[in-house]
């Protein structure tokens, strides 16, 4: 093996060589290249692939620091290479152009890349042609995972059409366009599932530009488990997640700051994303919940008294979208009440208005497979502070084990409605007149089937 590696670098070795004394004796040459040097040469060959470019792509494409291009652009204008002008979308940077020097340069350079190719492929049937380019394929692609410079040249018109197509939504991922440079590892296990989307960064539209991570996350839906890909220190973590692992799903929404929250026995997963995403939010959120549900055989929600003494007509625009799948209804329902601290502070006390709390309103619903819960996303506020917030919890019957109150000393009137999930206690604020009739009913139902 030591043998063959040192022969495979010694030609590898004589085809540079031949390459350099090819470039070297060639009677295709400018003058100007003469005092050209390697980075000087970087910036030209990008003009290979774009007629015109901004010096930010070229900051970005090159991996370089700004001071560096800056000198280059400097040079190669001084030496009527290239101009520079004002950008036209963004007057905040400059675009550069080939003079015709500059592209007199760039011809010839591509003149002696294909005589080279054509030198060097002579000696080559088509059957060894089309193997040496599968192994070249191959080759290139180890290189490319390994130089992140190297790559983002080769991607430079994949990074700019998602910079262009980049908002603070959610995207489907339909093919392989749409997978992130910085998780197309997976682009097999992504394209292969049944759903996949990807999670954008919370920045603004205006700061993004080419060639920056613009996305945290993608989330593929396959037949027995969740894949999630996110970025962590700078580095993309996987988790599979199996769906008989799932213990219960959390669907938390606020104007422009909502999560999908997995929770299993040994983790939670937080899926933070814009609001303005609904759809595709709902979707993966309505998918995952037909994979782990278990149906109870015969569950009569008409044995539970309808509560319809709700005030909140958020409350009542989501139940009507929850009983557009199945039948649901409200067994249960918590309306708002007065709060206060049971030990306050000398301070809350000087000034009572800091001492006023309430318990908002929550709901509990359910269907032939579930107990939902909808609440607000701060269960007890102070009576002054807005809430925009919602949370719905999904909870498969078959793995609720028990329900129980406990107190909660620091506020009057308030106790903790725990729901025990696969050994997890899932804690829900409630007052002291809460009964767990209805819950214990629901129980009491699904044991009997």
């Amino acid at each position: 093996m030591d043998a063959w590696v040192r022969q495979s670098r010694e030609n590898i070795q004589h085809l540079f060589q031949h390459y350099k004394n090819l470039d070297i004796d060639m009677p295709l040459h400018s003058p100007l290249e003469k005092k050209l040097n390697p980075t000087d040469m970087d910036v030209l060959n990008l003009f290979e692939l774009e007629t015109s470019i901004a010096i930010k792509k070229v900051i970005m494409y090159l991996d370089v620091p700004n001071s560096t291009i800056t000198s280059t652009v400097n040079r190669l204008e001084a030496k009527g290479l290239i101009t520079r002008s004002i950008h036209p979308q963004d007057k905040r940077t400059y675009n550069l152009q080939l003079t015709e020097n500059g592209q007199e340069i760039i011809n010839l350079r591509k003149a002696r890349k294909e005589q080279f190719l054509e030198i060097l492929f002579q000696v080559l049937d088509d059957e060894e042609k089309q193997t040496l380019f599968q192994l070249l394929s191959k080759m290139t692609e180890e290189v490319l995972k390994n130089q992140t410079g190297l790559a983002r040249r080769f991607n430079m018109n994949k990074l700019e059409q998602e910079y262009h197509s980049f908002g603070s939504w959610l995207v489907e991922i339909k093919n392989e366009e749409d997978i992130p440079l910085q998780f197309i590892d997976l682009k097999q296990t992504i394209l292969d599932a049944e759903y996949s989307f990807k999670v954008p960064r919370k920045i603004e539209r205006r700061k993004a530009h080419p060639g920056m991570r613009l996305y945290d996350a993608v989330v593929s839906l396959l037949e027995d488990r969740i894949v999630l890909q996110q970025i962590q220190n700078k580095a993309v973590e996987v988790h599979e997640i199996p769906f008989h692992e799932i213990s219960y799903l959390v669907h938390s929404n606020e104007l422009l700051d909502s999560q999908i929250i997995i929770v299993t026995k040994k983790q939670e997963y937080v899926i933070g994303y814009n609001s303005v995403s609904f759809d595709i939010s709902n979707d993966f959120i309505s998918r995952v919940r037909d994979r782990i549900l278990t149906p109870v055989a015969v569950l009569d929600l008409d044995a539970f008294d309808e509560v319809k003494s709700i005030d909140s007509e958020l409350y009542k625009n989501l139940i009507s979208n929850e009983t557009s799948d199945s039948p649901v209804k409200i067994i249960e329902y918590q309306p708002f009440i007065e709060l206060s601290k049971t030990n306050p502070s000398t301070a809350e006390k000087l000034f009572n208005a800091l001492n006023k709390y309430e318990l908002q309103d929550t709901v509990f619903l359910a269907n032939t497979k579930e107990l939902i819960i909808v609440n607000r996303k701060d269960a007890v506020k102070k009576v002054e502070k807005a809430d925009y917030g919602y949370c719905r919890t999904y909870m498969d019957l078959t793995k609720i084990k028990s329900i129980r109150i406990k107190d909660a000393p620091e506020m009057s009137h308030l106790q903790i409605l725990l729901i025990n999930m696969d050994d997890i206690e899932v804690p829900f604020e409630v007052g002291d007149t809460f009964t767990m009739d209805a819950l214990n009913q629901l129980l009491a139902m699904r044991k009997m089937t």
